[in-house]
C-alpha cells in the first residue's frame, strides 16, 4: 500500500513538473509568434491550438508514466 501511494505521488509531481516546463516552452512560442509580427486577430486561435497540444501532451505524459513507472515491491 505504500509502494502505490508513493508511485501516485510521484507520477502527479512528475506530470506539474513537465506541463510547467510545456507551459513555458508554448508561452514562448505564441510570444515569438506575436513579436515576429503575427496579427492579433490570430492570437485566439494560436492560444487554441497550443491549449489542444499540451491536452494531448499532458494526456502522452500520464499515460506514459502510469504504464512505464517502476512499481516497488516490499
Amino acid at each position: 500500500m505504500e509502494a502505490t501511494s508513493f508511485r501516485s505521488i510521484a507520477i502527479v509531481v512528475e506530470v506539474i513538473i513537465l506541463m510547467a516546463v510545456i507551459y513555458s516552452l508554448f508561452a514562448g512560442l505564441k510570444f515569438a509568434a506575436i513579436d515576429f509580427g503575427l496579427d492579433q486577430k490570430y492570437k485566439t486561435f494560436i492560444e487554441r491550438v497550443l491549449m489542444i497540444i499540451g491536452c494531448l501532451a499532458l494526456v502522452f505524459f500520464v499515460a506514459h508514466l502510469i504504464a512505464f513507472y517502476p512499481r516497488l515491491s516490499i
